[in-house]
């Protein structure tokens, strides 16, 4: 018996290049960047998560120099600072 072993949290930088509203509640929004020559698609079983920057702020603050413990960083951080994540499968 195999134990399967989760995949490590990546980052990558982004920026928005086009959004469509297809309906009411739902908008294709297309990203891109430099970091996504780095992504790869392991299975049909994926989700991400966006960090937003707040008001005034040039990009996202999360805490990537802890590494592995980037989440308890980030979840230590003023609600005010921390980037706003959003989690999609």
């Amino acid at each position: 018996m195999t134990t399967a072993v989760a995949a490590p949290f990546r980052f990558f930088a982004l920026q928005v290049v086009t959004a469509r509203r297809l309906g009411p509640s739902l908008v294709r929004v297309t990203f891109a960047g430099p970091d996504l020559r780095d992504f790869r698609s392991d299975g049909r079983d994926q989700s991400l998560s966006l960090f937003l920057p707040h008001p005034g702020q040039s990009e996202p603050v999360v805490p990537l120099e802890l590494g592995d413990e980037w989440w308890r960083g980030w979840r230590e951080l003023p609600d005010d600072v921390r980037a706003v994540m959003r989690s999609y499968t």
